[in-house]
């Protein structure tokens, strides 16, 4: 025979178990499942987030690049020099060699188009110069500095080099860009 208390309360025991598991099937499980899904949402979220901010921060490195482009680009055209200036450049340039006691030859020049970008256009000046080491280097670098776009394409070395205190004879060749909507050939 079983005890008194356990046939009184076995039915409510067993009653007050049915009740925690239903409650437990219907608010605590769900709410807990929720909480899992809302969770893992969560993270996915900062995920994207994160890809988001790294993809804007992209663009703005990309925005801040054609800016610094687009400012180059304008001062570029703005040192241009333009067509009827030519003659005073490639003056300038053999007088900058003159002045460094270089001697300069016969000079050649041709205008020619630069493909694919609308008005621009090249001057191209082979120029023989004779002087030595030090002369030839000050020349390079005061058409670094000169206020119009001048580039060195080349320098070739004619006849045997000189050494030291001798004289080199070489054939730069100088291009100087400037805004023209028809180049031609020149000399």
């Amino acid at each position: 025979m079983k005890p008194f208390w356990r046939r009184r309360l076995l039915v409510p025991a067993l009653a007050l178990l049915a009740l925690n598991a239903a409650t437990y099937l219907a608010y605590t499980m769900p709410r807990s499942s929720r909480e899992r899904s809302v969770a893992a949402r969560a993270v996915v979220l900062r995920e994207e987030v994160a890809r988001e901010r790294a993809r804007v921060a992209g663009i703005r490195e990309r925005a801040r690049t054609i800016e610094a482009n687009t400012a180059d680009v304008k001062h570029f055209y703005d040192a241009l020099g333009r067509k009827d200036s030519l003659l005073t450049i490639q003056e300038s340039i053999a007088g900058i060699a003159r002045q460094l006691g270089l001697t300069v030859g016969g000079r050649a020049s041709q205008n020619e188009a630069v493909k694919g970008s609308g008005s621009l256009a090249r001057f191209r000046i082979t120029m023989p110069i004779s002087g030595s080491y030090p002369q030839v280097a000050s020349f390079l670098q005061r058409l670094e500095a000169m206020p119009h776009i001048v580039t060195v394409d080349s320098i070739a070395l004619h006849g045997e080099g000189g050494g030291v205190g001798r004289s080199t004879n070489l054939s730069v060749v100088l291009s100087v860009y400037f805004q023209d909507t028809e180049p031609a050939d020149a000399e």
